[in-house]
């Protein structure tokens, strides 16, 4: 199966239909990223720390074309509590990773999902006006993946998402001395917003003026 092709079945599969029941959470939190350098060192420092804080946590996985398993991630995602995106330069490279973002968008704006940006060497403003290097691989990555009047309406899909995301309350590595401070700062905020009884009445949309927290 193509990935266009692999995509299109999770999208028809995955409808908002499917969110007007009340979710079934089977997992406190999902970790979208793109990049196998951001993979192994930072989000599996985030990923272990969250473990053993017991957030019951589910990873993204890269590479993944086989519709199967891009279902598997996008039910995932519908079935989380707190999704937190780990956006890097290696991002837009990835057409499962920018799949993923439409997810969590659709289900943050159906249900109130919790979204946590953390912008990891990239700036923010980047990410939400796809410029430089950011947005060109964003653009050859719907040609590398869709064909003809598909790659515009993914590339709506995805800017959409992503000027989203940049917009919400987040974190810029650079205001932290080192990663250890930035994951121990995460996590101290998941376990505070899982303990919250109403978790999904309270949400915290911030000014593009500032998208991150510190």
């Amino acid at each position: 199966m193509g990935f266009a092709a692999a995509a299109a079945a999770s999208s028809s599969s995955s409808p908002s239909s499917f969110l007007k029941s009340e979710p079934v959470f089977k997992h406190d939190v999902f970790i979208n990223f793109g990049g196998e350098d951001i993979g192994r060192k930072f989000v599996s420092h985030l990923h272990s720390a969250l473990l053993q804080a017991q957030v019951k946590t589910f990873i993204s996985q890269e590479n993944l074309l086989e519709g199967v398993k891009l279902e598997e991630q996008m039910r995932a995602i519908g079935g989380t509590k707190i999704t937190i995106i780990v956006f890097s330069k290696s991002y837009t490279e990835s057409a499962c990773c920018l799949l993923e973002l439409e997810k969590i968008i659709e289900c943050h704006e159906t249900f109130g999902q919790i979204v946590l940006p953390v912008f990891y060497e990239i700036d923010p403003l980047d990410v939400r006006d796809q410029k430089d290097d950011f947005g060109k691989a964003l653009e050859e990555t719907a040609h590398k993946s869709y064909s003809g009047e598909q790659v515009e309406h993914a590339l709506s899909s995805w800017t959409r998402a992503l000027t989203t995301t940049a917009g919400i309350t987040g974190w810029d590595v650079r205001d932290f001395r080192h990663d250890a401070k930035l994951v121990e700062r995460i996590v101290s905020r998941v376990t505070t917003l899982l303990d919250y009884k109403d978790l999904f009445v309270t949400q915290y949309p911030v000014g593009l003026e500032s998208p991150v927290e510190t």
